[in-house]
């Protein structure tokens, strides 16, 4: 049996159409130490994430270090990800 879920637009987060370019618009892109979620190489998960490098021109991708406790360090080795699989974190806002 095939199930349908509906979502509300306010949890579905666009990904971006267009590339940034460093050259000309330097302050579109997240800075280094930035937090954010990332696709994971390979897979169809967005991870938290924090960048490592961000792209030098724009064809080239993000350089990105993703949580992982296995590691010693608390992040996984730097890994290149598309531009358009980098997202800023939403932040969780406690309502009272």
């Amino acid at each position: 049996s095939k199930e349908h879920l509906t979502l509300s637009r306010r949890r579905v987060v666009p990904l971006p159409v267009l590339r940034a370019n460093p050259e000309t618009d330097p302050n579109a892109l997240f800075p280094k130490d930035t937090v954010v979620m990332a696709l994971y190489p390979q897979t169809t998960c967005f991870y938290k994430a924090v960048v490592n490098a961000p792209p030098l021109t724009h064809n080239d991708e993000y350089e990105i270090l993703f949580e992982d406790s296995s590691y010693t360090e608390g992040f996984s080795p730097p890994l290149k990800v598309a531009q358009r699989y980098v997202i800023a974190i939403r932040d969780k806002k406690l309502k009272v």
